[in-house]
């Protein structure tokens, strides 16, 4: 039997293009291992997949890619909320799409949070000069930043300077609660997988729910609440620090 729960947040990589190149990102130096976009379809597949085992966490729609740029997004959130509607939305972007037009659309649509960062070399952005337009509601469900802001990390050691000390010992929690499915349907325990050294499975060829708590999976879950970062390619140079799961505030 399977006692451990299930994931609480899922981040899908509908799309791999981003157009910016940040310092304190691989896109900057390194290629996606996929390239291109997801289908509806195949985007249907999934959170039908996510529906059959009730999942009411947290979904957003981006990996190492800028969601707004997928030519379907707005249906990509509204097929979201139609087919989990007590999912909590949330859109990480970095806003250079996001004009008052389409960030109402997208708001009334279903988009719960909004998480906008003003990244290096970006001197202005349309929400900067419509913000006071919206409603009390529709500001409340912005968390806007500048990228300085940001808690940078090293992305499992591809980005030598950028981040803290490495942490070879500590504990991490992050595949414990979280996955990521990049823009082929394939399952990874963490985001800063880039180079997706460690799939677990394909949700196209495996429902989602078998793939997790396949025994691989659930060894490398034990594994990293237990320090053991060595082990894995991606994590033993990681400087993140997850060595706790987050309240359940976090995921509502």
């Amino acid at each position: 039997m399977n006692h451990e729960p299930l994931f609480k947040i899922v981040e899908i990589e509908i799309n791999s293009q981003c157009n910016l190149a940040c310092s304190y990102c691989p896109n900057q130096d390194f290629e996606r291992v996929e390239k291109g976009e997801m289908s509806l379809e195949n985007y249907q597949l999934i959170i039908d997949q996510l529906a059959d085992i009730n999942f009411k966490g947290r979904i957003s729609h981006e990996f190492y890619g800028e969601p707004t740029l997928h030519p379907h997004f707005e249906e990509i959130i509204s097929r979201t909320k139609k087919t989990l509607p007590d999912t909590l939305i949330e859109l990480y972007s970095n806003a250079t799409k996001l004009s008052l037009e389409r960030f109402v659309d997208l708001y009334n649509r279903g988009i719960d949070r909004f998480i906008l960062t003003k990244h290096e070399g970006i001197k202005n952005l349309a929400i900067e000069t419509y913000y006071d337009e919206l409603t009390e509601d529709q500001k409340k469900s912005i968390r806007y930043q500048n990228h300085d802001d940001l808690y940078k990390t090293n992305r499992g050691g591809l980005l030598k300077d950028v981040g803290g000390k490495e942490q070879p010992l500590l504990p991490c929690q992050i595949p414990s609660f979280l996955l990521t499915i990049t823009v082929n349907g394939n399952v990874l325990p963490c985001f800063e997988d880039f180079f997706q050294n460690h799939e677990m499975g394909n949700v196209f060829e495996r429902p989602l729910k078998d793939i997790w708590y396949d025994p691989k999976y659930k060894q490398l879950r034990r594994d990293l609440k237990n320090g053991l970062r060595h082990k894995y390619k991606t994590c033993m140079h990681c400087n993140r620090v997850q060595t706790k799961e987050p309240s359940e505030d976090y995921f509502k």
